[in-house]
């Protein structure tokens, strides 16, 4: 099994996703080729070859890639066309594993039309049905609460899951580089939309229907007051007002 990697230059998240993902995952898999992306968000030079440190002590095979502009766009459009292996793990550099996940779990779902098996990152509540559909939420005394589910639009991510790489190959080819890739995924009047929307997602949760992975991501820009925006069809990281 192949892995791609999407990575700012922030050791310190990629440095515990790497452990976790490691302890609870990858170490169960039969290990392929790590394709990593290094864009220059956040962080310094040293901290973008800190992180190219830890992704080449860590895995024997890997190839980096450091662009001089940061693009998350250009990072997945080019790392969903790396993997050689029939499917592969893709992951970003600010998640936790919550729990293990064997090949067990992961083969048996990803056949005919269901191309990505998404680790589910809530519990029970909040998540759609057997496969991942555009929906409408309302809120009750707080809490987020599933409204209406479309059929017509199924949901792809780029957050931690398993992806058949025939299936990432052909959505790279069709994506642009400067629009944020999950938006275009599911977008219905883009060549990319309408090719995606014969095929499934299927969210994967932990015994108990609970999530399997928890983002680490966005309480560490908020804590460092950032937040992300998409402008135009593009993903901006921006200091909060």
């Amino acid at each position: 099994m192949d892995i791609t990697i999407v990575c700012g230059r922030r050791p310190d998240l990629l440095g515990q996703t790497l452990a976790s993902f490691h302890d609870k995952i990858i170490r169960h898999f039969p290990r392929g080729t790590v394709y990593a992306n290094i864009d220059p968000f956040c962080g310094s030079d040293a901290d973008g070859d800190a992180c190219e440190r830890l992704l080449r002590d860590r895995f024997p095979d890997v190839a980096i890639r450091r662009p001089d502009t940061p693009s998350f766009g250009a990072a997945v459009k080019h790392l969903w066309q790396q993997p050689g292996t029939p499917y592969f793990l893709h992951m970003e550099d600010d998640w936790e594993v919550l729990h293990p996940v064997t090949p067990v779990q992961i083969e048996p779902r990803l056949h005919g039309k269901v191309v990505q098996v998404q680790m589910a990152s809530r519990d029970r509540l909040y998540l759609p049905r057997t496969y991942a559909f555009e929906t409408t939420w309302r809120k009750t005394f707080g809490l987020k609460i599933l409204k209406k589910v479309d059929p017509t639009r199924p949901l792809f991510a780029t957050s931690p899951s398993f992806i058949k790489t025939d299936f990432a190959r052909m959505c790279a080819g069709l994506m642009d580089p400067d629009k944020d890739p999950e938006k275009q995924l599911y977008a219905p009047d883009t060549d990319l939309g309408a090719y995606t929307a014969d095929f499934r997602n299927h969210p994967l949760q932990a015994k108990g229907r609970r999530a399997v992975v928890r983002d680490l991501g966005r309480p560490w820009l908020s804590a460092r007051g950032m937040q992300k925006r998409i402008v135009d069809g593009m993903s901006i990281w921006e200091r909060a007002e």
